[in-house]
């Protein structure tokens, strides 16, 4: 048992790295990645990121769940679950993708109370495996004219978690924190990685931890300062595809 513990420690670490690489050679210049060079090829994620603890609490009072993903087998019925089809149409999404699809996975701003620069050039997105899969597919045929295969993404795709990239102002990530409300309650990430440029922060949540039918707001707020905050709604079935 403890071996396949770690072995399964071990595929979240490399999908959680490989999936930093594809997301910071994926073509996301949007205003709120002014620093961003995606037509660059980027080290490997582990050479490029930091963890950091989520041990920053905003002004909310709700209550916190803390829930770390589990290690049973995909659910066929999960929201954002891919049949092979489903990877196929993806990887082909990836070669013709456009900046109206890459958008239709950015998370729209609900409010703010802060008009500082850090919050302005900010844009948040949904990683969900279709989006993975077709940031990988796009890196693969527009840096090296290679088509993707099934394969070749199948270490990108985790059911048991959903992260969200936070596009920000060099230098900021580490300035920033965040919290995932849903009915009230927080739902308390269960690993944090910012790129070491500072220039993108990744949030992971346990899928089993959140209700995927209703909706709920990612919160980021400065460290501190946690009134400067802006919201994101995300609204799960708007990002199936």
């Amino acid at each position: 048992m403890k071996a396949k513990i770690l072995y399964f420690l071990l595929l979240v670490s490399v999908g959680v790295s490989v999936s930093l690489y594809v997301l910071t050679n994926y073509d996301l210049v949007e205003k709120g990645s002014v620093s961003s060079n995606s037509d660059s090829l980027e080290l490997p994620a582990s050479e490029h990121v930091i963890e950091e603890e989520n041990t920053y609490g905003s002004d909310a009072t709700n209550e916190i769940v803390d829930k770390k993903p589990e290690t049973e087998p995909a659910d066929t019925e999960y929201i954002y679950y891919l049949t092979d089809d489903k990877i196929i149409e993806a990887i082909n999404d990836g070669k013709e993708t456009d900046e109206v699809f890459r958008e239709s996975f950015k998370l729209p701003l609900l409010s703010s109370t802060s008009k500082d620069s850090t919050f302005e050039y900010m844009d948040v997105f949904i990683n969900t495996p279709y989006r993975l899969v077709t940031a990988h597919s796009y890196n693969q045929y527009m840096l090296y004219d290679k088509t993707a295969s099934i394969d070749d993404v199948m270490s990108l795709i985790n059911y048991n978690s959903i992260s969200f990239a936070a596009y920000v102002q060099r230098g900021t990530a580490r300035m920033l924190a965040t919290e995932l409300i849903q009915d009230g309650t927080v739902i308390e990430s269960y690993k944090i990685n910012n790129t070491v440029k500072g220039d993108m922060k990744m949030i992971y949540f346990s899928v089993d931890a959140i209700d995927f039918r209703e909706p709920a707001i990612l919160k980021i707020f400065e460290k501190s300062n946690p009134s400067n905050y802006s919201e994101y709604q995300i609204s799960f079935e708007d990002h199936v595809k």
